[in-house]
């Protein structure tokens, strides 16, 4: 397994943080190929809009890569198993979480995924999808909250965009859930780093589990 980063969102024109960023310049030490995986597959307007402003992040961070492809519906699952293979770097990106892991699972990218040496860094929904267990909290009174498999490429469950002062996710949510698995409640500019079962925080990110809250160092 390689080096997993749990992203929650990042300011669009800043990208990442300087603390950020310079982790990942230490971490992706190949720089061929950086693969996005769409969170909606068909939705090709918005993520070419996304995935080329993330572009950006890298190159402003001093990330260059020769090559970048996306993968949604506009490829076959054999020409998305080829570029996830050779991959250097692969960032899941933010947006429909459980369209995004829909769309993984019938390109039979799990395995895949889970053999990647490199760098693999989820946002938002990519985040999500990445833990053992996905926890996907309900977004508006409609919806419902998921706690399903999920990529299996870390046991960390996660909560992006997270604020101290949305009481009525914390309340609804976020405490009766942490009964049943630990969730890492993460702001955005933060990130989590996972390798080799060793973890390095960045920014501001809670621990809640058994129904309380405690800030990680």
């Amino acid at each position: 397994m390689g080096i997993c980063y749990f992203f929650s969102g990042f300011d669009k024109e800043k990208g990442f943080t300087p603390e950020i960023g310079k982790s990942l310049r230490a971490s992706i030490t190949e720089r061929k190929s950086l693969v996005f995986v769409a969170s909606c597959p068909y939705g090709h307007e918005k993520t070419d809009l996304y995935t080329g402003f993330q572009t950006n992040w890298f190159r402003d961070a001093g990330i260059v890569f020769e090559n970048v492809y996306v993968l949604d519906d506009r490829k076959t699952e054999s020409e998305c198993t080829e570029i996830i293979k050779n991959a250097s770097a692969v960032f899941l990106c933010g947006g429909m979480t459980l369209l995004q892991i829909e769309f993984i699972q019938k390109y039979n990218l799990i395995p895949l995924l889970q053999q990647i040496g490199g760098v693999i860094m989820g946002m938002s929904a990519g985040a999500i999808n990445m833990a053992v267990n996905s926890f996907c909290s309900a977004y508006d009174d409609s919806s419902k909250t998921h706690i399903y498999e999920g990529i299996s490429l870390a046991d960390i469950s996660v909560e992006p965009h997270f604020s101290l002062e949305n009481t009525a996710l914390i309340e609804k949510d976020l405490i009766p859930f942490s009964e049943q698995i630990d969730i890492y409640a993460i702001y955005d500019d933060s990130a989590i780093v996972v390798c080799n079962d060793k973890r390095q925080y960045y920014g501001d990110i809670y621990l809640i589990s058994k129904g309380k809250i405690e800030k990680v160092n």
